[in-house]
């Protein structure tokens, strides 16, 4: 452009603006906001105000019923429970019996700031005990299979208590995970009774 005036500029920009423009417009639309199909209310209303039959489904491919072991991935928790029959009976784990859990947990947490640890006492169900820094917690089971634990933690009331959801692999007297608290960090543990 050089040698060429202010005027001549001018109209290259517009004559280059001018065929950007006629070929945006001669593209097919590959997407257009706010336009995805269907209908907003009811369709086939009459003056009386009854509803005519709902129409049935026209073309597409019958749908499948879907079953809760199709909707599960095959590596989902589970934990084989023997009833008084003496047969056993395979179904999530999710609130483990009392009798199933052990009486003590020993809580080791590495955080950016050191090692934390916890003696927790099965009571009632539940674990309680207090940190090494001080801190009162609870801790409740809420998965413990031969395979892996999830674990929801509670501190009582005070300055920088937390709470938090423990999860992680089980193997034998032991289990070791991650851990999400509530204060932004992630932390990894480890556990043995």
């Amino acid at each position: 452009m050089a040698g060429m005036g202010k005027a001549g500029r001018l109209a290259a920009i517009a004559f280059a603006a001018g065929i950007l423009a006629f070929h945006a417009a001669s593209a097919p639309a590959l997407a257009q906001a706010g336009s995805v199909g269907g209908t907003i209310g009811q369709t086939d209303k009459s003056v009386s105000g009854g509803q005519a039959a709902p129409a049935q489904p026209s073309q597409g491919y019958p749908r499948k019923p879907r079953h809760l072991s199709a909707a599960r991935p095959a590596s989902a928790a589970s934990s084989e429970v023997k009833t008084s029959a003496g047969d056993s009976d395979k179904r999530p784990s999710i609130a483990p019996s009392n009798e199933s859990l052990p009486k003590t947990i020993r809580l080791i947490e590495h955080t950016i700031l050191g090692d934390y640890t916890v003696t927790l006492q099965n009571v009632g169900g539940s674990y309680a005990g207090t940190w090494n820094h001080g801190y009162v917690t609870k801790f409740t089971v809420t998965t413990f299979t031969k395979d892996s634990l999830k674990m929801e933690r509670h501190d009582d009331p005070a300055f920088a208590a937390v709470s938090g959801t423990y999860i992680g692999l089980r193997a034998g007297d032991g289990a070791h995970g991650q851990a999400t608290i509530s204060n932004g960090f992630i932390t990894t543990w480890d556990a043995s009774w």
